[in-house]
């Protein structure tokens, strides 16, 4: 008999972390870039677990643009 091992998925926030101090500074300054900066975590926690994701095309360019604004 094969059985697969499976494993509870857990997801741990912690928001002391100080990416969530920049996702709430943008959620008042700047709507747009916190659903940019929302789906680029989003798609970085599928690709980590092997997912795929939808747009790759897309994510590549919010990784762009969030390089860009660093600079800035």
């Amino acid at each position: 008999k094969d059985r697969a091992i499976t494993a509870t998925k857990i997801l741990e926030i912690n928001p002391n972390h100080p990416i969530f101090n920049k996702l709430r500074e943008v959620s008042t300054s700047s709507p747009d870039k916190l659903k940019e900066y929302t789906d680029v975590l989003y798609n970085q926690a599928l690709l980590i677990e092997g997912l795929p994701i939808k747009n790759p095309v897309e994510f590549a360019k919010k990784i762009t643009n969030l390089i860009v604004d660093a600079k800035n």
